[in-house]
């Protein structure tokens, strides 16, 4: 475990890894076994169970700069969760959080896919709940879906809207958290910039990320 720290914070490859922490190749495998297997996100997953009671659930989505060595697989890009934009390729990264900003679900996507899109599947069961977001989730469809889950959308309308839509700013205020979780997590350079060529292996970094999250913030 001290390994898998060391390249998610750093952001080294692989055969970088100190001796101290055992042959690098070992734990690499050890770290693929259980990225394959889902251990990470499992462990954040069981965790945001246990702390559920928040009545909140604030989403958004974040750009992950992808590596020039994470395109070099035969798998097909979106596969990978590979966007090609005006920068090159990149992944997006959503995430539903809690009121104070801890990590409940997380979901990469292709980073030239618009978030509304994959947005029930982050926020997965809604009921009882106030659903944050900012004005890239304003839609009609999204805000009828939440409704009919038993949640409450509070998403600010966009400019040039012509139906009005509930919205109390003094609420919205609070989707700040999830941008300030990105922040946090994007301290760990293995998490700021996509060096993993398999969504497993990158996913189970930004899990690690959000499980140190919940325990240090």
């Amino acid at each position: 475990m001290y390994g898998f720290w060391w390249i998610l914070v750093t952001g080294s490859i692989w055969n970088q890894l100190p001796e101290r922490y055992g042959k690098w190749n070992s734990v690499y495998r050890f770290h693929l076994r259980w990225a394959r297997r889902g251990v990470f996100s499992q462990l954040l997953a069981i965790h945001a169970e246990e702390q559920k009671s928040c009545p909140f659930k604030v989403i958004d989505a974040t750009h992950i700069k992808v590596h020039q060595d994470a395109c070099r697989h035969s798998q097909p890009a979106e596969q990978r969760a590979l966007g090609k934009t005006k920068g090159g390729r990149n992944s997006k990264l959503h995430a539903c959080v809690n009121g104070d900003g801890k990590a409940l679900f997380l979901l990469l996507r292709p980073g030239n896919e618009h978030e509304v899109l994959t947005a029930l599947d982050v926020l997965q069961d809604v009921e009882g709940k106030i659903v944050l977001a900012d004005r890239g989730y304003d839609s009609d469809k999204l805000r009828s879906q939440i409704d009919a889950s038993g949640g409450i959308p509070v998403i600010p309308p966009k400019k040039g809207r012509k139906n009005e839509v509930f919205y109390i700013s003094e609420i919205g205020r609070n989707r700040r958290v999830v941008e300030n979780f990105f922040a946090r997590v994007k301290r760990h350079r293995r998490v700021n910039t996509r060096y993993d060529r398999l969504v497993e292996t990158y996913m189970a970094f930004v899990s690690l990320a959000s499980l140190a999250d919940w325990i240090r913030f």
